[in-house]
């Protein structure tokens, strides 16, 4: 079985074109295991990814494609827990959502997605939304 760390957010858009690119690969559905993860900025013992608009619709459409979908969530430094889980899961593919910034927009406030692709010895599925 595959295991595919889908990073998800809070932005919809973001979260669709994720789940877009994962469900248009030439995959067989019950081979392949999906965990959408959530990393939150703060620690809330209340925080539950599942009530994230961008995490409901994103399990909803995976399992209408045939995906078995579990769901993951932690909180503090994205980067570190993101390459964390990926490793805990033995994960095949993180799949990351991109943000379109201008290079000094990039410089001044970093990336999550480029520090995720830049540590992560796996291979990583980036997806952006026009």
């Amino acid at each position: 079985m595959k295991t595919i760390l889908l990073c998800i957010d809070t932005d919809v858009e973001r979260a669709n074109e994720q789940v877009k690119s994962v469900t248009e690969l030439p995959l067989e559905t019950e081979q392949v295991r999906i965990v959408l993860y959530h990393v939150f900025r703060a620690d809330d013992e209340n925080a539950d990814a599942e009530n994230l608009k961008s995490v409901s619709e994103a399990i909803e459409r995976l399992e209408e494609a045939g995906f078995t979908v579990e769901v993951a969530q932690s909180s503090g430094n994205a980067v570190r827990n993101i390459l964390d889980q990926a490793a805990e899961l033995d994960a095949d593919v993180i799949s990351l959502a991109g943000r379109k910034r201008s290079p000094t927009g990039k410089a001044l406030f970093g990336s999550v997605t480029q520090d995720v692709i830049l540590k992560s010895n796996r291979t990583v599925l980036l997806s952006t939304a026009e």
